[in-house]
C-alpha cells in the first residue's frame, strides 16, 4: 500500500525502561504500565500513514514535553519531560536523576524520536499526535475527578490546526456515534507545538477514552474495539489526505 502524506506520531505507546534506570524506581511493572497510553501503538498504527512510535516510557523522557521542561525540583508535579511523581501522585525515583542525567536522557531519548518526525516532515501534509486518556481525571490533573468525553481534540487555541478543520474532524467522530470536545481538557502539548502551524503543516491532538476499548482497572483491551478504532483512524488519514 502507498503511504499517504499523513504523520502519526505516537509519544506515549512505549513501557520499556532500561534495566539500569528500573532498579531505580519506586514503582511497580503495572503502574508504570499505568503511566503509558495502552495500545495506542495499536490503535494509531494506521497502515496507509507515517508512523513515527516511541520506543522508551515516558517516565524515562517525555517526547511530548519541552527538552528543557523540568519538573524534578517541584514535588507536586507530575508534568515536564522528567517527572519526579506519576499521575496519581505516586514518587518514582528512590533518588531523583541529577540534572546532567536528564539532558543525557533527553538528548538519547527525546531528541531521537523528534529527530524521526522531522526527517519526515518536509513531505507531510498533516500530523495526528495520537494519544489516551483515563475515563475519569487523576488527581493530578486540572479537571481532577471529572469525567471525559470519548475523544479529546487539541489544537493549542487553533494555531496548529484551523477551526473549519477541526470541526470537519469532530463532526467525523460525532458521524461514530463518539462524545468529542475541543481543548478541554487536553490542548496539545510538545509535539503539535513544535512541529504544526495551520500554515504550514497543520496537525491535531487526538486522545481516545480509555473506556473505548479497555478495562481500566486491568488494562486488559478489547480486541475488537482496539481494531475498530484502528478503522476509524484508518478512514480520518483517507479524508485528510484527499482535503489537504
Amino acid at each position: 500500500m502507498n503511504l499517504l502524506p499523513i504523520l502519526i506520531s505516537i509519544p506515549h505507546c512505549s513501557t520499556f525502561v532500561p534495566a539500569e534506570l528500573r532498579r531505580l524506581m519506586l514503582l511497580s511493572d503495572f503502574e508504570i504500565k499505568k503511566s503509558a497510553d495502552p495500545f495506542t501503538d495499536e490503535i494509531f498504527n494506521a497502515s496507509n500513514a507515517h508512523v513515527v512510535k516511541a520506543k522508551i516510557s515516558r517516565l524515562v523522557a517525555d517526547p511530548n514535553r519541552a527538552p528543557d521542561d523540568i519538573e524534578m525540583e517541584c514535588q507536586l508535579c507530575a508534568d515536564g519531560v522528567v517527572v519526579s511523581i506519576d499521575e496519581n501522585g505516586k514518587q518514582i525515583y528512590r533518588e531523583p536523576p541529577s540534572e546532567k542525567a536528564i539532558f543525557e536522557r533527553v538528548k538519547k531519548y527525546h531528541t531521537t524520536f523528534h529527530a524521526e518526525i522531522e526527517k519526515l516532515k518536509p513531505k507531510m501534509k498533516f500530523l495526528i499526535d495520537g494519544h489516551s486518556m483515563w475515563s475519569v481525571a487523576p488527581a493530578t490533573k486540572s479537571d481532577a475527578g471529572k469525567a471525559r468525553p470519548d475523544v479529546c481534540l487539541g489544537n493549542r487555541d487553533f494555531t496548529t490546526c484551523s477551526r473549519s478543520r477541526t470541526l470537519k474532524i469532530l463532526k467525523f467522530f460525532q458521524k461514530k456515534g463518539l462524545s468529542v470536545n475541543v481543548n478541554k481538557p487536553f490542548g496539545g502539548k510538545f509535539v503539535i507545538g513544535e512541529h504544526c502551524s495551520r500554515h504550514r503543516l497543520p496537525g491535531i491532538q487526538i486522545e481516545f477514552n480509555h473506556k473505548l476499548y479497555l478495562n481500566e482497572k486491568t488494562l486488559r483491551p478489547r480486541k475488537k474495539d482496539v481494531e475498530k478504532l484502528n478503522k476509524i483512524i484508518f478512514e480520518l488519514v483517507e479524508i485528510l489526505a484527499r482535503e489537504i
